[in-house]
């Protein structure tokens, strides 16, 4: 008794929305100054201009606008 079997190969292809991700970078320089990098990631471009800026502010205040 011979059974045959068919056998089916799926591919699927998915594609999941990754975590947004921010990164900064605080350098200071020889002469005492502070520098950054700013990398943030999401899909959304009104979001990515809105918390670099916020960020950016927040670093300025801290590091730059004390040493004034």
């Amino acid at each position: 008794m011979s059974k045959d079997v068919e056998q089916v190969i799926r591919h699927e292809h998915v594609s999941l929305q990754q975590p947004s991700e921010l990164k900064v970078c605080l350098s200071r320089g020889q002469r005492g100054g502070y520098g950054w990098e700013i990398q943030y990631s999401n899909v959304d471009v009104e979001k990515i201009l809105e918390t670099i800026e916020k960020v950016d502010g927040e670093l300025r205040a801290r590091y730059i606008e004390d040493e004034q």
